[in-house]
């Protein structure tokens, strides 16, 4: 037995987990949607995102003259690592890694980068499949289609990148980014960030309850161990007595 449980998840698994414990109130609010979108107003439940990304190896410079040409500095200003792709539906963020860790290139290994694709939700919705094992066809089918993508959104010609790829890896990141977040608002009027069942003893916190990001999560969390640390535990937190609810991001 424990004296206090704390869910720091959500999706399938944190629904399940907790699916046959007493804590009901706490569970609702871990059962989850998938979805590419929510409405306006929040929707009724947790809903995350599903999202590609593609890990690629390809030869130098094959795109950093199409990203200078894009650029609107100066031919000597160091090209950013990471830029965010509004222009092509499908994607969402190209970043190279090897700027970004700061690796120097390999004439040898003719100047080789890797960089980092990752789709747009809608892509990943219309394309998904079983993230731990997909299908070699959807594999090559969906790589294909997201290096197509990134030569639209940079006005190269068709095939230019395929041609450069020496190696690539794709994952399906199944359970990916809160569309919504569970706003809880304390007495005070500051947003509690965390939820937590004083009956039962069980808590629960994550990016879903205070921000899409690793920031938030990390916050919540910390204010969910204050809170127990504080000894503040003997009251509940968060639930739909409170007049919390989902709200869109």
């Amino acid at each position: 037995r424990f004296h206090k449980l704390v869910i720091a998840h959500n999706g399938k698994c944190a629904d399940r987990i907790m699916s046959q414990t007493p804590a009901k109130e706490l569970h609702s609010l871990l059962r989850t949607r998938f979805a590419p979108y929510v409405p306006r107003w929040g929707g009724k439940e947790m809903t995350l995102n599903s999202i590609y990304s593609l890990v690629f190896v390809a030869k130098g410079g094959c795109l950093d003259d199409a990203l200078r040409k894009l650029s609107s500095g100066s031919a000597d200003d160091p090209l950013p690592y990471t830029i965010m792709i509004k222009n092509e539906p499908n994607l969402r963020l190209l970043s190279c890694n090897t700027r970004k860790h700061k690796h120097k290139l390999n004439p040898r290994n003719d100047n080789s980068q890797v960089w980092t694709l990752l789709s747009s939700p809608q892509f990943g919705k219309q394309f998904k499949g079983p993230q731990e094992n997909l299908p070699p066809a959807l594999v090559e089918t969906v790589t294909i289609e997201m290096l197509t993508s990134l030569e639209r959104a940079l006005n190269i010609p068709k095939g230019t990148i395929a041609e450069a790829v020496k190696d690539v890896k794709l994952q399906l990141w199944g359970a990916a980014v809160p569309m919504n977040t569970w706003r809880t608002a304390a007495i005070d009027g500051r947003v509690d960030g965390f939820v937590y069942d004083a009956i039962h003893g069980v808590g629960a916190c994550g990016d879903w309850i205070l921000d899409p990001s690793i920031a938030g999560a990390w916050e919540s969390g910390r204010r969910l161990a204050d809170w127990i640390a504080r000894g503040e535990d003997t009251v509940s937190v968060g639930f739909p007595a409170t007049a919390a609810s989902f709200g869109d991001v």
